[in-house]
């Protein structure tokens, strides 16, 4: 197979502006090119569909694409994030002439389990939610009527057969999760066999590789570390260089002051950053579990920070260093939920999020300035629902690809999306008006552990489960929401057991039952950790226990904050660079973030490829990973076809992805 080293010209001659046409015949009907052309290729190549569990959101107020995130954090039922349906195989059959009141085809989808949903599912679309119910014959199939545009499908399929030669590929990756299982052939469906179909009522059966489409350049749509972004002196400031604008849209101070939205909250933003600082110095219980203070945050964060004439922070003096800036439309919630998790149904097509990721500077005693250990990274709900705002979003994403980095026409672009979801009250009534989904930190530059200082970790006493034992002070990872008080707090790392649970039988059962989240208690113990622990990033560094499914112990310790960054993503051979314990490196003023091969594979940000790594524990099976290349797929999939067409079909197949990370 070719790989396109260069897919900035596909885009631009075909993908981009056909996109853009057919986002714009969504809302109105036209006529698209090529409508008239025939195919002569008939074939319809089958691929088996990702295998993975998810956690969906649930319906909430919907206003010209808007949502609600406070509405949809009090709606969110965790039962339905637990088991959401998972397709295996979706079947469209054309019934025009039925003269049904319900629709123009009948959508049939299987669920792997099917046992476990209601008597129905329920899919959200922009003008009506579709009702599938279970089939008395079939208890694995449900089956409803849609409304259905088979024309504008037509000419969708074409219109991915010219972008699929111009880019020169003939298969796509396949992944389950986060792992490359295979790689397939596209697939089309020909014009003569949609009109066999439509005359004839014959049931089509739709696989991935028929709305499989070549992703676009990762460095400008996905993963954006340019220098000429992430030091923009219109948009960025770098406190080492005196270089760029305090009150630029991307830096610390701008986020961290609309976050605090103090015209709406009566919270000044020096308070706000400094509160959310000064929680490091103090020791805070979790779950029953103790996240110990971290009182290094002084003399490497608040003593060195410049504050005004009335002592608080100088937010112009920020010492944040903008790492990247991440799009993560691979988050998006399915828009399919089913009705034993209460009834209603209907979860809204979402955008998923975006990420500003920064690099805590270390300001030195004598004035200048190096690199610490330790990224803050701001992960906002992008707040964008229904099907025709997050193609429209999604589709802004992948027209970066047309314009060239570095060039005037680039940052405006992007700021144009970004500012989607930083901007003061962009999340609607959620708390301060913040779209802000968590902030998380890692760092090891509060630990200590630069000088290999020993410790006692205090926890591992609780509950009588282990005897203290001395450790290098680690790596932590913490996790911030907002709160009531308006503030930021620290609360449980998502997805991830408290490390004395590690290599227990509780685990081992925890693992072997499926369940995708992690509970706050699990068979009646504290379970779900303070803040998350890494002591390594060798392969030893991941989740076991005895007696557990290993590929159940791979994916549930995959999901955890430490693991992730540690023994089950890590390139761990001989002369192997790929070592540190994030995924983004802290850059110098003038350098560029380095990536983990977690991110990239064996290739680069243009091109990113995947790496073999053999499992962790047992030395088999040997799993493809490299997540840049899964989500360079995923893109152009949300951003291309309309919402009555290709696009109910890709939200009939689609998987949630179930981590966080």
């Amino acid at each position: 197979m070719r790989r396109n080293s260069n897919p900035g010209p596909l885009y631009q001659r075909v993908l981009a502006p056909a996109t853009a046409l057919l986002m714009t015949c969504v809302l109105s009907a036209c006529d698209l090119p090529g409508a008239a052309q025939k195919s002569g290729d008939s074939s319809t190549m089958a691929v088996e569909v990702d295998d993975v569990v998810s956690q969906p959101v649930s319906t909430t107020t919907i206003a010209r694409g808007k949502f609600d995130l406070a509405a949809i954090e009090k709606e969110l039922d965790p039962k339905e994030g637990d088991n959401p349906p998972i397709p295996s195989d979706v079947e469209l059959t054309p019934m025009e002439n039925a003269g049904h009141p319900d629709g123009n085809a009948e959508l049939a989808v299987r669920y792997e389990n099917a046992e476990s949903l209601g008597e129905s599912v329920i899919l959200d679309g922009d003008k009506r939610k579709y009702v599938l119910k279970r089939d008395d014959r079939d208890p694995s199939r449900f089956a409803g009527m849609i409304d259905f545009d088979f024309d504008r499908f037509q000419e969708e399929q074409e219109i991915r057969r010219r972008m699929i030669a111009e880019s020169k590929e003939s298969k796509f990756d396949v992944f389950e999760g986060r792992e490359l299982v295979a790689q397939e052939e596209f697939g089309f469906i020909s014009r003569e066999q949609l009109q066999n179909a439509r005359n004839e009522s014959v049931a089509l059966r739709i696989r991935p590789n028929l709305i499989a489409i070549p992703g676009p350049n990762p460095e400008k749509t996905l993963m954006i570390t340019d220098l000429s972004v992430v030091q923009d002196p219109e948009r960025t400031f770098d406190i080492c260089r005196n270089v760029g604008d305090p009150d630029g849209a991307w830096t610390f101070k701008t986020l961290m002051t609309n976050m605090a939205n103090q015209s709406a909250t009566g919270v000044d933003p020096a308070d706000f950053v400094e509160d959310w600082l000064q929680s490091w110095n103090t020791t805070h219980t979790i779950n029953t579990f103790s996240v110990p203070a971290r009182t290094r945050i002084n003399a490497k964060v608040l003593s060195p920070w410049p504050r005004d004439s009335n002592g608080k922070l100088d937010l112009n003096q920020s010492p944040m260093r903008l790492l990247a800036i991440v799009n993560r439309v691979d988050l998006r919630k399915s828009s399919i939920s089913s009705s034993r998790y209460g009834g209603g149904g209907g979860i809204p097509l979402d955008a998923g999020e975006g990420r500003f990721v920064f690099g805590v500077v270390d300001r030195n005693n004598n004035g200048g300035c190096s690199t610490m250990e330790f990224t803050v990274i701001l992960e906002y709900k992008v707040p964008i629902a229904q099907c025709t705002a997050a193609r429209s979003y999604a589709q802004q994403w992948l027209g970066l690809d047309i314009i060239t980095l570095g060039s005037a026409a680039f940052n405006p672009a992007l700021q144009a999306i970004t500012d989607q979801f930083t901007v003061a009250g962009a999340g609607g009534t959620s708390l301060n008006g913040s779209a802000i989904s968590q902030i998380r930190t890692n760092e090891i530059a509060l630990s200590g552990g630069y000088r290999g200082e020993i410790d006692i970790d205090p926890s591992l006493e609780l509950a009588g489960r282990m005897a203290a034992i001395p450790f290098a002070r680690p790596w932590e990872l913490r996790e911030f929401h907002l709160r009531a008080d308006h503030m930021l707090h620290t609360v449980s790392t998502e997805k991830t057991p408290h490390h004395t649970w590690n290599n227990t039988a509780l685990l081992a059962n925890f693992i072997n039952s499926g369940i995708a989240a992690v509970p706050t208690t699990y068979q009646g113990q504290p379970f779900l950790t303070g803040s998350t622990l890494n002591f390594s990033v060798a392969d030893s560094a991941v989740w076991k226990a005895p007696g557990a499914i290993n590929s159940r112990r791979h994916n549930m310790s995959l999901n955890t904050c430490n693991a992730c960054h540690g023994g089950e993503t890590r390139d761990n051979t001989a002369g192997s660079l790929d070592t540190r314990f994030v995924h983004i490196t802290p850059r110098n003023a003038g350098a560029v973030s380095d990536l983990s091969k977690f991110l990239i594979g064996n290739g680069n940000l243009s091109v990113p490829l995947n790496f073999s790594k053999p499992d962790p524990i047992f030395g088999a099976p040997t799993r493809r990973l490299g997540d840049l290349r899964r989500r360079q797929l995923l893109l152009p999939q949300l951003a291309f076809g309309s919402c009555q067409a290709t696009g109910v079909l890709q939200e009939a197949l689609f998987r949630q992805l179930p981590m966080v990370h």
